[in-house]
């Protein structure tokens, strides 16, 4: 168990991974839990492991956001999307069956507590990494504001998670979860007159959509410097 205050990432390394767990969250996306054969494993909230995939005779590895707080880090959590063969490879792994991967990656990440109030956008399983960074905010018990706004392209109508962030905005008075159902998260947003200039600003989805989303909140006022990104492809 690390600090819940300030964290440190342990050195890049190679594991070894058994899937302890794999549910489907959508009609396309998993939680997958992977339990490490090591506990020096060591991760910042927003970062990401690469396991290694066997196609073909050939090695393949494609960056995965870990979804879980570092606060348990020999478990990791993956929200996987079933968008090409490398994560319908993942989807279908076993209880029980092993893959090497290599981490931890990652540079949108949280090593402290920051001091500023956040809002995070997120569509797709682009809600991974933005999960580990508020689940770790709750746990440290973060007083400043946080805002989330969830879309799902994929499946509209079923957001991964919903019911634990209706649970986290029930418990934790700081937390408000907008859910952007059979809509973008542009119109969310512009519904809701936040002071963007207030916000520390963090997005992740799909290609072009990381950039649409940015330009969205720069337009309702937000600075380009507050804003961090990250945008998965598929494969």
């Amino acid at each position: 168990m690390q600090s819940l205050d300030i964290l440190r990432r342990s050195p890049t390394a190679d594991y070894t991974a058994t899937i302890v767990g794999s549910i489907f969250l959508t009609s396309t996306i998993k939680s997958i839990r992977l339990q490490l054969d090591r506990d020096d494993f060591r991760f910042l909230p927003g970062q990401s492991i690469w396991p290694k995939f066997e196609r073909d005779g050939r090695t393949f590895s494609k960056i995965y956001s870990i979804a879980s707080s570092p606060s348990c880090c020999s478990e990791l959590e993956l929200c996987v999307s079933r968008v090409g063969w490398s994560s319908a490879f993942l989807q279908d792994l076993a209880i029980g069956q092993t893959l090497p991967l290599r981490g931890p990656y990652g540079l949108m990440t949280l090593s402290e507590l920051p001091n500023r109030p956040r809002l995070y956008i997120a569509e797709g399983s682009g809600i991974a990494p933005l999960k580990s960074q508020i689940d770790w905010l709750y746990e440290c018990g973060y007083q400043h504001p946080v805002w989330l706004i969830q879309a799902n392209p994929e499946t509209p109508d079923q957001l991964p998670y919903q019911s634990h962030w209706q649970q986290r905005q029930a418990s934790w008075a700081d937390f408000h979860y907008r859910a952007a159902i059979a809509q973008c998260p542009e119109r969310v947003l512009g519904g809701l007159s936040l002071n963007m200039a207030a916000f520390d600003i963090v997005i992740c989805a799909v290609g072009d959509r990381t950039a649409q989303l940015e330009d969205a909140v720069l337009a309702l006022g937000a600075r380009a410097e507050q804003l961090q990104s990250e945008k998965f492809i598929a494969f």
